[in-house]
């Protein structure tokens, strides 16, 4: 009897599913971040063009890190290579931007600081019925600072159409680089010599808008680091007439200057070798500082026994 009530039971629910699939009843759309994409196609577009990131087999943080959800103050709460997203629709065409955010605990420079944001864009053209097709690539390197080496190239330049390019992040820095050959043109010591492949953990996370942020991702306004200031669109017109006007496999250097770059890695390097110089003076001061202390220790101790034997000359002649 029990047998027969759950069979029935079953082919119920299968003609109802039937049922509702034959009048086209519309599914639900989730859109979090009120953009007007779908939660689902922003997560087919981060999924579909995500970069391939060469860290630092010996960067000191290690790896990107995964933040806890729902918490106004970043806090770190596993090293496990995470990499977060973004997609927004730009206004007047069927193109979309989206941005790719490594961040990581720690900022291990020269200046060394808690929490670092570093991220690489693409504009992807999601015309309806095509495939979507990627079409201009930058990388943000040292962004509005002096050093400033930021890089841009058309997609099918560096063969990234269809999926996301390789990445390079310089060590300790977490600057990011469309070539690597380009890591050492910056000014911070850069370096991506020891370069190894992320491994991913996890989807990439959604991070919804500034205004409207997803998947509890609440910490993106947080004044303790500037990734609020790279949630807007990296793409200017100026910056993609420069990226057309370039012809095969180009990237280029969108900001900065390159004389300016050049005297402070001069200057990074002269203050690289003062501080081995300081160390060494610093050696050396404290060796002679240990030779002088243990010949005043000597003399003090030939001192103490002349005196005690001249007491006892003197003194025991007496008794």
């Amino acid at each position: 009897m029990l047998k027969n009530r759950v069979g029935r039971l079953r082919l119920l629910w299968v003609s109802v599913g039937l049922l509702l699939s034959s009048v086209g009843v519309a599914q639900t759309v989730v859109d979090s971040d009120r953009d007007g994409l779908s939660d689902d196609k922003e997560q087919v577009l981060l999924e579909q063009f995500l970069p391939t990131f060469m860290i630092s087999a010996t960067d000191c943080a290690i790896r990107p890190s995964r933040f806890e959800p729902d918490q106004s103050i970043p806090k770190p709460v596993a090293v496990d290579g995470t990499i977060y997203g973004q997609v927004f629709p730009i206004p007047g065409s069927q193109n979309v931007e989206i941005h790719y955010y490594t961040l990581w605990d720690r900022d291990c420079g020269r200046i060394k600081h808690p929490l670092d944001v570093e991220h690489v864009s693409v504009i992807v053209a999601n015309q309806q019925g095509s495939e979507p097709e990627a079409l201009y690539w930058y990388a943000g390197s040292h962004e509005k600072t002096a050093c400033d080496i930021s890089s841009g190239a058309r997609a099918k330049a560096i063969g990234a159409e269809q999926h996301g390019p390789k990445v390079w992040s310089s060590s300790g820095k977490h600057a990011l680089y469309l070539r690597k050959d380009m890591c050492h043109h910056g000014c911070g010591a850069d370096s991506c010599d020891d370069d190894v492949e992320l491994a991913q953990n996890s989807q990439v996370i959604n991070l919804g808008e500034l205004n409207n942020p997803a998947n509890g991702s609440s910490w993106v306004t947080s004044s303790l680091w500037a990734l609020a200031d790279k949630m807007d669109s990296d793409f200017s017109a100026d910056l993609i007439a420069r990226l057309d006007a370039t012809s095969g496999e180009t990237v280029i250097t969108l900001r900065g200057s390159s004389s300016l770059r050049g005297t402070i890695q001069g200057g990074d390097a002269a203050l690289g070798g003062a501080a081995i110089g300081v160390q060494h003076t610093s050696t050396a001061l404290d060796t002679a500082n240990g030779h002088t202390s243990r010949s005043l220790g000597k003399a003090t101790r030939a001192t103490r026994r002349s005196l005690k034997r001249a007491w006892n000359a003197v003194f025991g002649a007496t008794k």
